[in-house]
Parts: structure tokens; sequence; C-alpha cells
């Protein structure tokens, strides 16, 4: 019997409670008034991830929100998982993963001149056939999944689809690219804490797009047999491959595969009889290997819901990538768009949250993809950032605010790291002052600028809770005054972590002028003259000013 990701309980949850459960697609809504679910609970973050966008693009098709006040109705009063069993039912056809034909998330044809690889190709950390090849695997190794349960082997299928890197030649990467960055809202339920809870359905459902995403998609109640499913299922026809330079664009499909694209032609090997998961241990039905081959669909000219984009002036709009190292709130102005192109449902959230403003506590978006260097999985982002209101007509001045804030705090990171460079290393000059010596590395010392993203993180989130709290309550922000406590706390946390990295007392027998001097110089910046003062558009008091014309 095929094993279907829509009739099967294939889902491993966790509840409220703490409790782990095995869920279908439709039992997301369960024991939602005494004990819901709150998310999945894979054993590798990137499968939540995946899966978790695999069960928005579901919900997309057999639900179609409407406007926001339709879409509320479902958030209010969320549908029961008898409910979601019938609407997710007419896509039911489309998702055997084990069936003796078409076969989710794989390819159409049988691929039988394929030579069988190790299951753990499948895992997007698995090292590649040149890194086996060379014996170069030396953090990741080989051989680590020689069968995987059938759930497991259905997430790690579907994370690849989602999330392809470089494969080497024709070997295509996700719509987005290798390890794309993704952004969902994540709205909190009021409960008895202030802090709320998650629910995996809101989570979904929030991020679900509303129906004029994509009008062309076939209904659910449509025939299975009707060809316009392949458009949104692309393993349902002959794959559209790459050969000969073909690209897969909205117009050759429809606007829906977003969530289902395959740019892998992959087969999954399934031995007759059980066999023991390397992941859980359990013995049962697994998939011990894949066949794979390449010139998979390529695709070109998409913008995904859920990811935000930036403008290329070569390129056009290109999704956002997680970066190399840690993460800090100088990057939620890219993802919450503030220069470019947010993800389509923060914008859509801008609206919808007003409907159920009541119901929900602090709500917040969360970002998560993998940093890939071509093949190789670097490491995983997964980071929380507050929601903020500047997708809409009332955020155009918070956008700009936001902007200021961001660039201050990038200016006072910039001259922290300088000065402690000068007071490191700097050299005298005959007309006054230190330069850096020019054999000092220009990505030296990157220490003091990341503390500086650190110690004023807890502070920005606050700043955005309070804006949040001013827009819900009809009021504007008092940006002049924000904008100088902002300019002062800078001020203080930068100094601060001035002398704690230079050490002033344990140094200055070494060269005291010179620390005194870097000292100053990074005052001065933090100053209302300074750089950071103009990034925020700070002008200096009228006295100030007067008495510096005149001297």
């Amino acid at each position: 019997m095929a094993f279907n990701l829509i009739d099967e309980p294939w889902l491993p949850v966790r509840r409220l409670s703490g409790l782990g459960d095995s869920i279908r697609p439709s039992d997301l809504t369960s024991r939602f008034v005494d004990d819901p679910v709150i998310a999945l609970n894979f054993p590798r973050p990137d499968w939540n991830g995946a899966v978790t966008e695999w069960l928005i693009g579901l919900t997309f098709l057999a639900l179609r929100p409407g406007d926001s006040d339709q879409w509320a109705e479902r958030f209010c009063e969320p549908p029961t998982p008898e409910d979601l069993a019938g609407a997710f039912a007419h896509l039911a056809f489309a998702f055997d993963l084990n069936g003796e034909a078409v076969r989710a998330f794989q390819d159409f044809d049988a691929l039988e001149s394929a030579e069988p690889k190790s299951i753990s190709g499948l895992l997007m950390d698995a090292p590649g056939e040149n890194t086996l090849k060379n014996n170069a695997d030396l953090f990741i190794k080989r051989g680590r999944a020689e069968a995987l349960g059938l759930p497991f082997a259905a997430a790690a299928l579907i994370t690849l689809q989602t999330y392809a890197p470089s494969g080497g030649a024709g070997h295509r990467t996700s719509m987005r690219g290798g390890g794309p960055l993704t952004t969902l809202v994540t709205p909190r339920r009021r409960g008895a804490d202030d802090a709320g809870f998650q629910t995996l359905w809101d989570r979904v459902w929030a991020n679900t797009p509303s129906a004029d995403f994509d009008p062309s998609a076939p209904e659910p109640q449509t025939a299975a047999s009707s060809a316009d499913w392949a458009k949104v299922f692309p393993w349902l026809a002959p794959t559209l491959t790459s050969l000969n330079d073909r690209k897969v664009t909205p117009e050759d499909v429809t606007l829906a595969q977003a969530f289902f694209a395959c740019p892998r032609r992959i087969r999954l090997v399934f031995p007759t009889g059980e066999g023991v998961c390397a992941v859980s241990g359990a013995t049962g039905p697994v998939a011990s290997g894949l066949l794979t081959i390449n010139y998979g669909a390529n695709y070109l000219g998409w913008t995904h819901p859920l990811s935000p984009y930036r403008q290329d002036k070569k390129s056009g709009m290109l999704p956002l990538h997680p970066h190399a190292g840690a993460s800090d709130y100088g990057d939620f102005a890219a993802w919450w768009g503030l220069e470019d192109e947010p993800a389509l449902v923060l914008r859509l959230w801008e609206e919808r949250r007003k409907t159920v403003r009541g119901l929900i506590g602090p709500d917040g978006i969360e970002a998560f993809g993998f940093d890939m260097d071509n093949m190789k999985a670097r490491q995983w982002l997964e980071v929380r950032l507050p929601w903020a209101p500047v997708y809409g007509v009332a955020g155009r001045d918070l956008r700009e605010l936001l902007r200021q804030i961001i660039a201050a705090s990038d200016e006072a990171a910039r001259s922290l790291r300088y000065s402690v460079k000068v007071a490191l290393f700097g050299q005298r000059q005959q007309a006054g002052g230190y330069r850096l010596p020019d054999t000092l590395p220009r990505d030296a010392l990157p220490e003091p600028a990341e503390q500086i993203w650190r110690s004023t993180d807890g502070a920005f989130r606050t700043l955005v809770d309070r804006l949040v709290e001013m827009v819900d309550s009809g009021g504007g922000p008092e940006t002049s005054e924000l904008k100088s406590e902002w300019l002062r706390l800078l001020r203080r946390e930068t100094l601060s972590l001035f002398g704690e990295t230079v050490d002033l007392d344990g140094l200055t027998d070494s060269n005291p002028h010179r620390l005194l001097s870097a000292r100053e110089g990074l005052g001065k910046g933090l100053s209302i003259y300074g750089a950071a003062a103009k990034a925020l558009q700070l002008s200096p008091p009228a006295t100030a000013r007067s008495k510096k014309e005149t001297a």
C-alpha cells in the first residue's frame, strides 16, 4: 500500500504541553483548545523549515483565503481536523511517496538507467561526489544514513527540492538558488501570560498567500486527471528538463508551483520488506537509496512568496540568502524589505493583523535558511526578529526611521572597530594624529563591531516594540526624541566596549597618547557632530552650531 503524505500520520510534532505526537496534515488543528500543536519536531531544523513551507503551499491550494476579513474567520475559529481532511483529500492523488508510477517530489520517469546512490545524498550537508572521491570529508562524514524511514525520507526529499544547492553540471539549484532565506510571520495567541503562545496552524495560516496570489491554479475539486494539475505538481508529467538551456518560468506553469518545485531529477529506492531507519532506529518501510540524473528543471523569473528579494542592476530581482557568521539586527533591514522587496506574506500581514489584533500578543518574524558555499552547507541560520509595520501607508515614516537607526548602529560599529585598531596598532604621523599601518589587513579585528551589535540588540528590539505599540494605538513615533535616545545609547555602549577591549588602565604604559587619541576620536564620532548623528539626520543644537562657527 502506498505511503501517502496526506493520509499518513507522518509529521512528528510537539504540543503546548510538551508532549510529542505524530499527525496527518489535517490534524494541524487537533486539540486546539486544550493542547494545540505548536511546532514540527523533526530531528533536523532544515526539515522542519521545508515541511512547514510545504504545509503552507498545501493549505493555499486547499483553502484559498480571500481578503483579510475572510482570512480572519479561519484564524479566529480554526477549521476542525475533519474540515481540513475534507479539503486536503482532493489533493491526495498527487502525494504518494512510494507509488508504482507517480511519486511526490520525484521524477516522472523511472530513471532506471541511473546508478543507485546512498540515501544520504538527500541531506543538504552530505559530502558531494568530488569530496568523497578526494577523501576530503573531514567534518561531515560519508555513509551516515544507510536507510531512512518513510517520514524522514519524505522530509529530506522535500527539503532538498526546496533548498537545493549546486550539485555539479546540470544538477539544478532550487527555485530561489542554493540555500535561500525564508521569512515567516510568527503570530502569538494571547495566553495566561504576556508572552502568549504559538501554534503550528497559526504559523501556517498566517503565511498562506491569498487567493489572488495564483488565480490560475486549479480548484481542489477538479478531477485528478486534469492536465492543469501537472502545472502545480511537476511530478505528474514528464520533466521540463534544462537540456538545451531550457528554462521554466511562471508563464510555463502556475505560480503555486513555487511550493512544489522539483529542480532535481530523483527517484527514491524502496526495498521490499522492512529496514532500520538510520535516524530513529525504528524498524519498518524505508528508502534505501536514490536514483538521480542531471538537467532537471531550471527555474527563472520567479518571486517566491516566502522570501525577501533585492534589486540587482544586471539580473533583476534576486532572492536573499543567509551570510556566513553570526547574524545581528543589521540584517533586519534587508529581511524586513526596508531597502528592496519583503516577502509577500510579510506585506499581507500588515492588513491581516489588524483584523485579529485583539487575539494576538507580541508577534514576530522568523528568518531561516542555509549559508551555502556552492555545494557545501556551512551553517544553518535561524533567527527570530520583531515584526514592524513598515509595509503599508502607516509604515512609511517607520521605514525611514528604522533605516536611520540601523545605519547609525553601523556607523558606531565601524567607528569602534577603527578606533580599537588605532589604539592597538596606530602609527604616529608627522602632521599629527595616527594612521593604520599598510600591513594591517583590512578585515582585522571584526570582534569590536560584532560586540556593539550584540550589546544593543535588546534595546533595538524594545524600540521596535515601542514603535509597534504607537502605531497600534493610532499614534506616531516621536522621532526626534527616539533618535536622540538611540545616539546616547550608542555612545555609552561604544565607549564602554572600547574601554573593555583596549584596557586603558593596563596598556597606558605602552603608548598612552595613542590610546587617548583613539578614544577621543571615537567620542567625536559618536557626538552630535559625528557620523552616527548624521545617519540619524540629527542636527546639532543651534547654540552649539553658533559656538562652533564662531570658533
